[in-house]
């Protein structure tokens, strides 16, 4: 009787731990997932080199000495997407204005889940670069963004807008400061952006921020400052030379995570 008892406890116990090894087997091969939306917005500083632009017309010293002032810095972003971790993508409907002096901005609803970077468009795609502006306030009728008047057939919108004055003496010792004014516009000079992984949550209910900085001084990356002729791009027409292709591919370079 003893065994018999002995045996039946045995039995009773490999069950019972089969039973728990099946339910944490389960359990592990069924992943938390996460439901519901939550909302998407972005918090950008305006920097010229590593100083952030506080205010209009002050003097800003970048790296290796050059001062520069900042009159206008401002950029359309628009087509943006949320980076799964499995690289697919998300909408997020809407184009906005990024302007110096206005950090925050609400993109849109995602799915709650888990990101692994940001994409989007600087500047506006064919068809929106052809549209006239819906309403007095669209986010499009700004005449600070346009080449002409109306914006849709006088050559689209300007995509990044970028003015002020730089030190362009050799010796950046500040003595000769010279304006620059970019306008950098045109379907041709559409440009996509992708930030480098840096994973993210959007949970339910919630806003979810991811924090950027917009570098303007890259612009100036290759350009010759002391050639007055590179300083000034307004035009649909300039934006089809070869400083116009050049500020263009500096566009990707501004962009970086907080």
């Amino acid at each position: 009787m003893k065994k018999y008892i002995q045996l039946l406890t045995l039995i009773i116990a490999i069950c019972l731990t089969v039973s728990s090894c099946k339910k944490d087997k389960d359990e592990a091969a069924t992943p938390t997932t996460i439901t519901g939306k939550g909302t998407i917005a972005f918090h950008f500083h305006t920097n010229v080199d590593t100083v952030e632009v506080e205010d209009y017309d002050s003097v800003y010293v970048l790296t290796g000495g050059r001062n520069i002032t900042v009159s206008k810095a401002q950029l359309y972003i628009s087509n943006i997407q949320l980076v799964k971790l499995d690289g697919s993508t998300v909408d997020v409907a809407g184009t906005q204005l990024i302007k110096q002096g206005e950090e925050e901005y609400t993109i849109g609803d995602a799915p709650a889940g888990n990101y692994k970077s940001v994409k989007f468009n600087v500047g506006l795609g064919a068809t929106a670069n052809a549209t006239a502006p819906a309403s007095a306030d669209s986010v499009l009728n700004q005449p600070a963004m346009w080449f002409g008047n109306p914006p849709q057939t006088s050559g689209g919108f300007v995509f990044v807008n970028f003015q002020g004055t730089i030190d362009t003496t050799t010796a950046a010792n500040g003595t000769v400061m010279v304006p620059f004014s970019y306008k950098i516009g045109t379907n041709t000079n559409l440009k996509n952006v992708t930030l480098p992984d840096q994973n993210f949550t959007v949970s339910p209910n919630q806003i979810q921020f991811v924090h950027m900085y917009i570098d303007y001084a890259m612009l100036f990356d290759g350009v010759q400052l002391n050639n007055i002729n590179k300083l000034s791009m307004n035009t649909v027409v300039d934006n089809a030379t070869a400083l116009g292709t050049q500020l263009a591919n500096n566009i990707a370079m501004m962009f970086s995570y907080e």
